[in-house]
């Protein structure tokens, strides 16, 4: 960690805050990622864990993974599993099952292979079966391990469409902007779901490396007071704001000292989509160089020929700079 003292940003006379820090640990630890985020801008946290086997999160990733990567690794293992089959009925003897017509190996294969995936999908046309024990046997087999195998399919679909999320999209900078009569810690995010959350919250906790009274330096968690906090529909667009007053622990900090402290803003947004009833939640971070002084954002609602409020989701980060 000295090295890590040594570095320019905090060469620096880090500001002091006159607010407590959060005592409870919320997981992050105290002395790690001084100079790094600790949580991506998608929401995903900078961690890297230890893997203790293969198999870990297998699950986490068939539920995760992109569309595209699911089908085709579905596909894959659809494939192989009926190559492996056919390969074994290759083995006893294509002579075996009733109504083939005996070729090369490359037409006995592709035989064997249309039957094993008749057998494996449970179709079974009927126009191939099998004749003798030990290839009777291996059908038998192969038919259980297709039900197994589509029961997971079934189970993994089932899992990915009932999967509760929240389609909350986020500007991608956070404005320091006019407030009242001082300004404001601000950004904006609006629910792109045709489900609307109801009772929707979100809290935000600055993180800042402070120096401790030995010289040490350590990260510090501060919880930042909203304006609003919690909504009961989340039909359109939230600008959440910070006010930078008495009871901010950044009132008075320039750009350099959010930069000099490694400054960065969680932001927890959880709701209930009335489609599910169940909770959803999703989360967001920010760092210093993502904030964008003396700006405001653009008006992204207007009104159909209906009159009906149109949100406009892809300028849900255009802002524009004032003047001094």
């Amino acid at each position: 960690m000295a090295k890590k003292e040594n570095n320019a940003n905090f060469s620096r006379l880090l500001r002091k805050i006159k607010s407590k820090p959060l005592e409870r640990e919320l997981g992050f630890g105290k002395n790690l990622a001084l100079d790094a985020r600790l949580m991506n801008s998608d929401g995903s946290f900078n961690v890297e864990r230890e893997r203790i086997s293969p198999w870990d999160n297998i699950y986490y990733h068939l539920i995760s993974m992109p569309w595209r990567h699911f089908l085709a690794l579905i596909f894959g293992f659809f494939l192989l599993l009926n190559i492996f089959f056919s390969s074994l009925y290759l083995l006893i003897g294509v002579e075996h099952f009733n109504g083939v017509q005996l070729g090369d190996t490359l037409h006995n294969f592709m035989q064997a292979f249309f039957f094993s995936s008749q057998t494996l999908t449970t179709v079974g046309y009927g126009h191939i079966s099998p004749n003798g024990f030990v290839i009777s046997i291996l059908a038998s087999v192969e038919s259980f391990f297709g039900l197994l195998a589509f029961a997971l399919m079934t189970g993994l679909l089932y899992g990915r469409f009932s999967r509760p999320s929240a389609r909350i999209f986020f500007s991608d900078h956070m404005l320091v902007a006019p407030y009242r009569d001082g300004q404001g810690l601000m950004f904006r995010m609006a629910n792109t779901s045709k489900s609307e959350l109801i009772e929707t919250e979100v809290q935000l906790l600055l993180v800042i490396n402070q120096r401790e009274e030995n010289g040490a330096l350590s990260r510090k968690f501060y919880p930042l007071n909203l304006e609003i906090s919690k909504i009961s529909f989340f039909s359109l667009s939230w600008t959440v704001v910070h006010a930078l007053n008495d009871q901010s622990p950044i009132q008075h900090f320039s750009s350099q000292d959010l930069i000099d402290g490694n400054v960065e803003v969680l932001v927890l947004v959880k709701g209930t989509d009335e489609t599910t009833q169940q909770q959803v939640h999703t989360r967001r971070s920010y760092v210093a160089t993502d904030i964008v002084w003396n700006a405001r954002f653009s008006p992204i609602v207007d009104q159909t020929a209906k009159g009906v409020p149109r949100l406009i989701t892809k300028k849900i980060d255009q802002h524009d700079l004032l003047q001094d």
